[in-house]
């Protein structure tokens, strides 16, 4: 009788996979979960995050609301949406990335952006400036003024508004550029209450309200551990083809918003705001991407929402712009479906992330 007989190789891979469960094993009896900061970062590191965690399984964070006097505590459920490789932002690619989303919304309804509108001051401000665009409002009424720098601003309206991009739909709501975006900032900052996360990102942005702002930043309700394995990671995004010609924008960051093209819709841009992630395939059961219908009464048909705290199904906003306009994103419609709408308009989100 034939007897088969391991290769060196075939020998070397158990015993290495033996030694890191070993190793696994020593850690959880030095009082360390398989789900705990270090673990997951350890795990991912090694290449062995695939032995121990797939796609669908729900990992338990700790995140405190500090918006209150009285801190609320919750466990917060984060989805394995995919496995695999991830740039730093060193751009150096890793693997072995985890990659994470919110399960349910987050506590905090956000604009995208604020309409990027200042009021000019025509007592002032007597002569257009550099680098500004301006419109006459009468009523609902806006008029482009195509002023030339020194030109002198006509008093004959209700007032003037000034922008530093010229689009008037940017103007009365928004920019949908996620590099630019108050979601972003909010999403990847750790301010206190009232310390203020938001900081102008190009010339003539606008903060969203008093009340936004001064909300804690998301990454202030994390733990120190938890912050610490939230590294920046690379981040590519489709402009609009309005205001910002088409281009891919690159950010690095810590969370950021899912993508139309990650959540198994219809993109706009094939192949360029990260490859769909199994997750949503799987929850949706289609055989293609889909960005189901608010016509379609099916539930089998109907792209899966997440809900807020009260357990109503909520908009979540994507990060994707519309690209055919300047001031409309994607979002996840509580109804279940995709569609777009105005960037000022506050949504939840499910926020992503991913450890490596």
């Amino acid at each position: 009788m034939a007897v088969d007989v391991m290769t060196e190789t075939t020998q070397l891979a158990i015993l290495s996979e033996l030694r890191t469960q070993a190793a696994l094993l020593n850690i959880i009896a030095q009082g360390h979960q398989i789900d705990s900061p270090e673990t997951l970062q350890w795990l991912c590191a090694t290449g062995q995050i695939n032995l121990w965690f797939s796609v669908g399984d729900v990992i338990y964070i700790p995140w405190t609301d500090n918006t209150g006097d009285t801190p609320v505590e919750y466990s917060l459920p984060f989805v394995v949406v995919h496995i695999g490789d991830v740039y730093d932002q060193n751009n150096t690619l890793h693997h072995n990335g985890l990659w994470l989303m919110a399960m349910y919304a987050a506590p905090h309804d956000m604009p995208f952006d604020a309409p990027e509108s200042t009021t000019v001051d025509l007592t002032t401000e007597v002569t257009a400036q550099e680098g500004w665009y301006y419109w006459g409002v009468a009523g609902t009424t806006y008029t482009a003024l195509n002023l030339n720098p020194g030109d002198v601003i006509p008093g004959n309206y209700s007032s003037v508004r000034k922008s530093t991009i010229n689009n008037v739909d940017v103007l009365k709501s928004g920019y949908n550029r996620w590099s630019q975006s108050a979601y972003r900032q909010w999403l990847n900052s750790e301010a206190a209450k009232d310390e203020g996360w938001w900081t102008e990102q190009h010339t003539g942005d606008v903060a969203p309200s008093p009340t936004i702002v001064n909300l804690p930043g998301w990454l202030n309700g994390f733990s120190s551990d938890w912050r610490a394995i939230f590294q920046p990671v690379k981040v590519e995004t489709a402009c609009n083809t309005i205001t910002d010609g088409g281009e891919t924008d690159v950010t690095y960051d810590r969370f950021f918003l899912p993508s139309l093209e990650q959540v198994y819709a219809v993109p706009q841009a094939d192949g360029v705001e990260g490859g769909f992630w199994e997750y949503w395939q799987n929850e949706t059961g289609f055989d293609t991407p889909y960005n189901g219908s608010a016509a379609d009464s099916s539930d089998a048909r109907k792209i899966p929402t997440a809900a807020n705290q009260a357990g109503s199904a909520v908009n979540i906003r994507l990060r994707s712009a519309l690209l055919g306009n300047a001031h409309y994103g994607w979002s996840i419609r509580s109804g279940g479906y995709v569609d777009g709408n105005s960037v000022s308009a506050q949504c939840y989100a499910m926020p992503a992330c991913v450890i490596y």
